[in-house]
């Protein structure tokens, strides 16, 4: 069975960039990009992220077998 991955580098691109995802969560530009770096995002963060965004479906951003995205980024 494939494990589950979650696309964090899609996340910040559908929540309008790392740089957006940082301010509105009151937090410095290098915390999202230490998820994308680690390749692991806390759920006091997911938590947060769906105060701000209620309707962002978590869901969606699970995979299975994919490198979180990492193979189409720059």
């Amino acid at each position: 069975m494939a494990q589950m991955q979650f696309d964090i580098h899609k996340l910040l691109l559908d929540l309008g960039g790392a740089g957006n995802v940082a301010s509105r969560l009151g937090v410095g530009r290098n915390v999202p990009y230490g998820w994308l770096r680690r390749d692991f995002v806390s759920s006091v963060y997911l938590s947060r992220i769906k105060e701000v965004w209620p309707e962002t479906d978590l869901d969606q951003y699970f995979t299975k077998g994919e490198s979180n995205g990492k193979e189409n980024r720059p």
